[in-house]
C-alpha cells in the first residue's frame, strides 16, 4: 500500500504519517522501487495512533503505548483528565456562584491556580522575578500543587521573591530575552533531564572540553568583559541574598521535575569540577587547578550556574 492509499484508509494527512515515522511510532518497509510499502499492520498502528491523539495522548505516551501496550499509561492519563475535569467543574461552579451573589470572599476560597506557572505569573507579574522564573524554571512549573509540602514550598518562594530585590545587570537581561526568543524551540523538562541523566561518554567529553575552554576565557583578559563582570556580580548577589539556601531547596520541594533535573545536573557538574579542579575564588572568578597553581580564599559556589552559563 502506497502513502496516498494508506492516508485515505486511515484518514490522516501524508504529513502526519511521515511525522509519526520520524518520531519512531511507525517503521515502514520500502519496496524494490524505493517507495514506502505500508502493510495491514501499519494501518492498524496508524488507526491506534489516531485514536490516542484524538484522546489527547502525547506523542511520547503514544510511543510507550505502542511499544509496551501498558494500560497503566492510559490509567494515568485518565486520572489526569479527571483531575482537569474536576478543576473545570469547580471553575464553572464558582463562576455561576459569582454571577448569582457576587461574593468575592466565597469565590476566592473556592478557587486555586491550575498550575504553579499560573500562580507565579499572577503573583510575580513584574519584570524582575517574573522574567527570571520564565527564563530559568519555566519547563518545571507546569505542575499542580498536590501535597502540603509543595504548597508550603510555593509560599516560601513567593515570600522570598516578595522580600528580595533582584538586580539583574542590563547585559544579562538582554541575554535572557535573546535566549528565550520566539524562534528558539524550548526544551521540555523531560528532555533537559534526559540530557544529563543519559549523557554519553562523547557528550560528556565535549561538555568537559567546552567547560575548560570557558574557564580559560573567563580567567584570561576577557574576565574583564562586561558580560563576565555582570555574571560575577549576579552570582555574588545571589549568594548574599540566600538564593542557594532558600530558593533552590524550595524549588526542589515544589517541583519533582526540577528535583530530578537538579540531581542529574549536579552529578555531571560535580564530576567535571573534580576532574578539572574547578572552583570560584573570593572574587567569583572561575578558576581551574589545571590552569593555575595559585589558590587563595577559594570555595566552591553556586555550581548550578556553572554548566548553564557555559553551554
Amino acid at each position: 500500500m502506497l502513502l496516498n492509499e494508506i492516508a485515505n484508509e486511515v484518514g490522516m494527512t501524508k504529513r502526519a504519517i511521515k511525522y509519526y515515522e520520524e518520531k519512531g511510532l511507525l517503521s515502514v518497509n520500502k519496496g524494490n522501487n524505493g517507495y514506502r510499502d505500508y502493510s495491514p499492520n501499519d494501518v492498524d498502528t496508524l488507526k491506534r495512533i489516531s485514536v490516542y491523539r484524538k484522546l489527547g495522548v502525547s506523542v511520547k505516551d503514544v510511543k510507550s503505548l505502542l511499544e509496551n501496550n501498558d494500560k497503566d499509561v492510559l490509567v494515568r492519563i485518565y486520572n489526569e483528565k479527571m483531575q482537569d475535569k474536576i478543576l473545570q467543574d469547580n471553575e464553572l461552579n464558582a463562576l455561576k456562584q459569582f454571577i448569582e451573589d457576587n461574593d468575592v470572599n466565597k469565590i476566592d476560597e473556592m478557587l486555586d491556580y491550575q498550575s504553579v506557572e499560573d500562580a507565579i505569573e499572577s503573583l510575580l507579574p513584574d519584570k524582575e522575578w517574573g522574567d527570571y522564573f520564565k527564563s530559568h524554571f519555566k519547563p518545571f512549573l507546569d505542575i499542580k500543587l498536590q501535597t502540603p509540602e509543595q504548597k508550603q514550598a510555593l509560599r516560601n518562594i513567593l515570600t522570598y521573591c516578595d522580600e528580595t530585590t533582584l538586580k539583574i545587570p542590563l547585559i544579562m537581561r538582554i541575554s535572557m530575552k535573546i535566549n528565550s526568543g520566539v524562534n528558539k524551540e524550548a526544551k521540555t523538562a523531560d528532555e533537559m533531564i534526559a540530557y544529563y541523566r543519559d549523557m554519553s561518554e562523547s557528550e560528556y567529553d565535549r561538555l568537559k572540553e567546552m567547560t575548560l575552554q570557558g574557564v580559560k576565557i573567563k580567567s584570561g583578559i576577557l574576565k574583564y568583559h562586561p558580560a563576565f563582570v555582570a555574571q560575577r556580580k549576579l552570582q555574588k548577589e545571589f549568594q548574599n541574598k540566600g538564593y542557594n539556601d532558600i530558593l533552590i531547596p524550595n524549588m526542589i520541594a515544589l517541583s519533582p521535575l526540577y528535583a530530578e533535573y537538579k540531581a542529574n545536573l549536579d552529578n555531571v557538574n560535580d564530576k567535571i569540577c573534580r576532574e578539572l579542579g574547578l572552583y570560584y575564588d573570593s572574587n567569583y572568578n572561575l578558576v581551574s587547578e589545571l590552569l593555575t597553581t595559585y589558590r587563595s580564599g577559594s570555595f566552591l559556589l553556586h555550581r548550578l550556574l556553572l554548566i548553564i552559563s557555559l553551554t
